[in-house]
């Protein structure tokens, strides 16, 4: 089925997280997205997680990080350090309704990628610049990561237990809340420019992006002069308990969260502890905040007897709310994504059949927002893209690839040194450092790929 996306083309100069999350999302959609990378600096995804642990063979596109973020986009190498470079990168702009780029905001300048040159390329083109702290302020030209930019949107100050530092989510989680961000920015632009005939700019600041999440403690500070405590899996605005408990198991684990008299009395009966109700320390909501140490003391006594999906479900048939703790094995196996069918099967040159999660959790009832197919491997597009766009012959293609503008092999040393060097552990050393885990024999067997 056609998406609402279709014929949309957008030139998509991002790497790593945020930016290939917005144009994954909108290749989903239907959009023709065009990755271009360099073939001296590739994106630093391509060297995570090699399938099966194995890099050795064209490592650069075992890459299963890679797969995920770019599954479904066509991609051209040229080298942007060359004139010719670029001129062929303006030509594919002058063709394409969106560009998308993730750098500081010194190197689009540097090169005359920027959006007063873009549009003189194309007057009705929409730019969107994902970067860390914005295209302007004293911190625009900073670098930037998710793992300093969730801290530092204010994020991390809410997460952590009482009297303990900041934790992070683990996540980075500026990143795929930028990504998303992104796609919603651009589809708003092109509904403009579909009304008004007029591109423009998107200027997202990764930073900026999350600090709407933080309205609560903002407002508290406004109005009270008071900032948050970090309370941990607890909340101070909703009923108790509220926990994750362990379960039995290596690191198997339940999050629990009762509001009400009436849910605890119904958590008290499914645990097979009505004794708990009657007791007046948790009588009531108040009671059973003030009393909350005690309650995870014995609310884990029990769950650690318990097996966390089966507890999931005890739980949510009587009324309470509760959830496993998954992990990736579980998330991939679970009946549940599977049945709504969450992954895509996409068959990935170099690597074989593996599940792709949708980067849209949105059900269409007229179209499938799904991975249009593989990830591209390297400059796989550079003839369908440089030749029938741009009209190039093979002669002009070959000519290129001889100077080194365009590439379907990298013109670097790779795996990179630090990688290299890597490779010389032996696998039992891997293992030991926990870089690799043992594959279960059968894995190919369980996620349906045999």
């Amino acid at each position: 089925m056609l998406g609402p996306l279709e014929g949309i083309r957008v030139m998509d100069l991002t790497q790593v997280f945020a930016g290939p999350t917005c144009t994954r999302i909108l290749s989903d959609l239907g959009a023709e997205v065009i990755r271009l990378e360099s073939p001296n600096r590739l994106d630093i995804t391509r060297n995570l997680i090699h399938a099966d642990n194995d890099g050795q063979d064209l490592p650069w596109e075992r890459a299963l990080y890679f797969t995920i973020r770019n599954a479904g986009k066509k991609e051209i190498v040229v080298d942007l350090n060359q004139e010719r470079g670029r001129e062929l990168l303006r030509g594919v702009i002058a063709q394409s309704d969106v560009l998308a780029e993730s750098f500081t905001p010194r190197v689009m300048r540097a090169f005359e990628l920027d959006y007063e040159h873009m549009r003189q390329v194309k007057p009705d083109i929409i730019m969107i610049s994902l970067s860390g702290y914005g295209q302007d302020g004293p911190q625009a030209d900073w670098s930037a990561y998710g793992m300093g930019l969730e801290p530092a949107s204010g994020v991390a100050q809410l997460t952590g237990y009482p009297g303990g530092a900041p934790i992070r989510s683990g996540l980075s989680f500026t990143d795929p809340y930028s990504g998303f961000l992104g796609a919603g920015a651009v589809l708003a632009a092109l509904h403009y420019r579909r009304r008004t005939g007029r591109g423009q700019y998107i200027d997202l600041s990764e930073q900026e992006a999350a600090i709407p999440l933080l309205g609560a403690a903002l407002m508290d500070f406004a109005m009270n002069a008071r900032l948050p405590e970090r309370i941990g899996n607890r909340s101070d605005s909703a009923g108790a308990p509220q926990g994750c408990y362990r379960c039995k198991g290596g690191d198997d684990w339940l999050v629990i969260s009762i509001e009400s008299d009436d849910e605890w009395a119904a958590f008290c009966r499914a645990t097979g502890h009505p004794e708990w109700a009657e007791d007046e320390r948790f009588a009531d909501v108040l009671g059973r905040h003030h009393h909350h140490d005690e309650l995870d003391r014995l609310i884990e006594g029990w769950t650690r007897e318990q097996d966390h999906y089966q507890a999931f479900h005890l739980l949510q048939r009587a009324g309470v709310k509760a959830a496993p703790v998954l992990n990736g094995k579980e998330i991939l196996l679970d009946p549940h994504f599977r049945e709504r069918g969450h992954f895509d099967l996409v068959d990935q040159p170099h690597v074989g059949k593996r599940p792709v999660q949708r980067h849209l959790a949105a059900k269409f009832g007229e179209f499938e927002a799904s991975a249009r197919g593989p990830a591209p491997t390297l400059g796989q597009h550079n003839q369908e893209v440089l030749g029938g766009l741009l009209g190039l012959s093979e002669e002009e293609l070959k000519a290129l690839e001889e100077q080194q503008v365009i590439a379907t092999r990298p013109n670097i040393p790779y795996p990179p040194q630090v990688i290299s060097q890597a490779l010389k552990y032996p696998y039992d050393r891997y293992l030991e450092l926990g870089i690799i885990r043992a594959l279960e024999p059968d894995y190919q067997q369980q996620l349906g790929l045999e």
